[in-house]
């Protein structure tokens, strides 16, 4: 059984119909663009997936009182969580080319705010 191919509709598309024409070069830039970008959300999400988690552990482990730990070891803790969460920031920062100085660094300091109520009660 043959198949026949139909030509195609001679179909001349209108200015506003017609897609931007890109050259070899400005497409491949913004392909590189785009793999930049998801290369740095994916490294940021694992940032923060690691740097938090050992943040949040940190800060869990100063405010639950059942660890038998003294007054000094809690506070130790509870600065070392916050130590953490910020260095965590300044790595997502850094991850997409911002100035570590930012004001977005006290983001860190966010799980160790949050117990801070119970590490000082």
């Amino acid at each position: 059984m043959r198949h026949r191919v139909k030509e195609p509709a001679q179909h001349t598309p209108a200015v506003a119909d017609s897609p931007p024409q890109h050259t070899l070069a400005e497409e491949h830039e913004i392909d590189e663009r785009s793999l930049d970008l998801v290369q740095r959300v994916v490294s940021s999400v694992l940032a923060v997936v690691v740097g938090g988690g050992i943040a949040i552990l940190l800060t869990v482990v100063s405010t639950i009182g059942w660890t038998g730990l003294d007054r000094a070891s809690t506070i130790g803790l509870w600065v070392m969580s916050g130590v953490a969460g910020m260095l965590t920031a300044a790595a997502v920062l850094v991850i997409n080319r911002r100035h570590p100085y930012s004001p977005l660094l006290l983001l860190g300091l966010l799980p160790a705010a949050v117990a801070a109520f119970w590490v000082w009660t």
